[in-house]
């Protein structure tokens, strides 16, 4: 059975991020001095998108929507990745830049035209003491997969 290739013009992700939880933690992280938070999202490496910078304690709410175009679809694109950020860091070890990531996630893309998957997903966060990763923290989103008309 061989693919079908789809008009990469036509299929596209209707996403809207609406908040995070559980990060941050005032008890676990005292020296945060700055909560200025955004989410950087992406399904093809090299074409991120961003959402605007929010204040959070801990948990930023966003409610911002948009657009993503799946050029791959289905072969290559199947999962949304995304960074929780945390800018203007100037306490956290190892940032040169004021932005530290503190939680990452890959979630599986919809399956099914005009179907929405709306979640309270888990994210993933560095643990630089025992040089591994720990589950700290969730994002809640919608995604529709849709098809242009």
């Amino acid at each position: 059975m061989e693919s079908q290739r789809i008009d990469n013009r036509e299929i596209y992700l209707r996403l809207r991020v609406i908040q995070a939880e559980g990060i941050d933690d005032p008890y676990l992280y005292p020296y945060v001095d700055n909560r200025d938070y955004a989410v950087l999202l992406w399904i093809s490496p090299g074409e991120e998108c961003r959402t605007r910078i929010v204040k959070g304690l801990p948990n930023p709410v966003w409610n911002a929507s948009g657009t993503i175009f799946l050029k791959e679809y289905p072969n290559i694109h199947t999962f949304l990745n995304l960074e929780v950020l945390r800018l203007s860091s100037v306490n956290d070890p190892g940032t040169s830049n004021g932005v530290a990531i503190v939680g990452r996630g890959k979630i599986p893309l919809p399956r099914e035209f005009n179907s929405e998957k709306v979640g309270c997903f888990p994210l993933v966060r560095a643990d630089y003491k025992k040089e591994d990763y720990k589950v700290e923290g969730d994002i809640t989103l919608c995604m529709e997969l849709k098809r242009r008309e």
